[in-house]
């Protein structure tokens, strides 16, 4: 066999992957519409009000055909800035948001998928928080909850061992979880409940009602949501781990398990926001290239190794290179005033080690950037929450596009801080003298 023969498979399937792995929730899937995220609905992104009535639901996974309008008696209702910040949605069981007659087996589910949402429900009766519509045997869908304390799944043919998962006797159904939901045809069904795994339950069935069905959320669901998750693919572990911090860390909520972003509470600051992530599951599934909704992108790690994970966020300061006074002095005009925080641990809140690792940024829309004073990565080495007394790393690399790569970093550790600043440029006034200019 040729050499070309060889390698250009590989290519594909590398190009393949790292696609696949970027803007995505947590930096899993990408949000363009080429990837098996194919919905994905966020009330801090395309969401569309008249006053307090929401309208219209664009689909952040760049699926167009996913867009939802408002159908039914009354609309959704907004109730801005009140779960850590994001607006939540409420529901009262009779205003739905729906997508068109869309559905196809390239754009939605058939016989496995994967699906978060973080909901709870104001009555404890029968309610539909996602569902295919009109309800028949042939569905995707979820019931939170159905006749009070219980929670079903379903994928295809309703209503099965194969197609349902279903757990009785769950309490607290009005307070807010975070409900993460595997089907495969090989590994069966899995629901987790705040990251602790509540059944495993064998087989999955197929969806094929798709030319007939529209998707909806809030079918006769007396309840409140952010956040609706959905690939079209059952995601590995370490991915749904990832997720499932991203989406606990935005909305305050508290893992039961895989606990592994550290820096979402208060005692470590709330860096709470544009969670992502990077790791290695027990398992040995892996996600090794992720951006999330965020402007830093992290990959290449060289020493990445079973249960250990590499997570960051921010405190949601500006974007702005506005900060004069906190800056490593003769070598920084200024810094941002966001700053970030990883989490450098496994499962068990042990601190390890994933080697050095290549960051991304976007400077794109980052008040006072200029092309031509590229951005220092300013690494808090002994996290005493400061950078004046650090010294900047200058290895930025352009990639054009006001994106620049930092290759090989080893400064971050477990619980470090970071952020980034602009430096000072020499001018040479003649073949003798030279003086700094600060950037104005």
């Amino acid at each position: 066999m040729s050499f070309k023969k060889i390698i250009l498979p590989l290519l594909l399937l590398l190009a393949s992957f790292t696609g696949f792995s970027q803007t995505g929730p947590g930096g899993v899937g990408t949000n363009d519409g080429s990837s098996d995220l194919v919905m994905w609905y966020r009330t801090d992104n395309a969401l569309t009000t008249s006053g307090s009535n929401v309208t219209n639901w664009g689909n952040s996974a760049g699926y167009s055909a996913h867009d939802m309008t408002q159908s039914g008696s009354t609309n959704p209702q907004l109730i801005s800035g009140s779960l850590n910040g994001y607006d939540e949605i409420q529901f009262n069981a009779s205003g739905i948001l729906r997508t068109g007659l869309n559905l196809t087996t390239s754009n939605f589910v058939t016989n496995q998928a994967s699906s978060f949402i973080y909901a709870k429900a104001n009555t404890i009766t029968s309610s539909w928080p996602y569902s295919t519509l009109p309800h028949q045997s042939q569905r995707f869908s979820c019931h939170i909850p159905w006749s009070n304390s219980t929670v079903y799944f379903d994928i295809g043919q309703c209503c099965s061992a194969s197609a349902r998962i279903q757990v009785s006797g769950l309490s607290n159904l009005t307070g807010y979880s975070l409900w993460s939901y595997d089907a495969n045809p090989s590994s069966g069904k899995q629901l987790y409940r705040n990251g602790g795994l509540l059944q495993n339950r064998g087989n999955s069935s197929t969806y094929s009602s798709h030319a007939s069905h529209r998707f909806g959320l809030g079918d006769n669901f007396n309840g409140n949501m952010t956040e609706v998750i959905i690939y079209r693919t059952k995601v590995n572990t370490a991915q749904r781990l990832i997720i499932n911090n991203y989406l606990a860390a935005k909305y305050g909520q508290t893992l039961a398990a895989n606990d592994v972003y550290k820096q979402d509470n208060s005692g470590n600051g709330n860096f709470d926001h544009d969670v992502a992530g990077i790791g290695q599951a027990t398992d040995g599934s892996n996600q090794i290239d992720s951006q999330g909704t965020g402007i830093v992108r992290i990959s290449g790690a060289t020493d990445l190794g079973n249960n250990e994970f590499f997570m960051w966020g921010h405190d949601n300061s500006p974007l702005s290179l506005t900060n004069t006074t906190d800056v490593p002095s003769n070598t920084s005009h200024a810094r941002m005033e966001r700053v970030w925080r990883v989490s450098e641990s496994n499962t068990s809140s042990i601190s390890v080690e994933v080697g050095a690792i290549d960051i991304r940024v976007d400077m794109t829309g980052v008040t006072g950037y200029s092309s031509a004073y590229p951005p220092q990565l300013l690494v808090d080495t002994d996290n005493d929450g400061v950078f004046n007394d650090e010294t900047p790393l200058f290895t930025a690399i352009s990639l054009g596009s006001n994106v620049y790569r930092f290759n090989g970093v080893t400064a971050l550790f477990d619980n470090a801080r970071y952020t980034f600043g602009i430096g000072q440029k020499t001018v040479i006034t003649n073949r003798r003298i030279s003086h700094r200019v600060n950037k104005n």
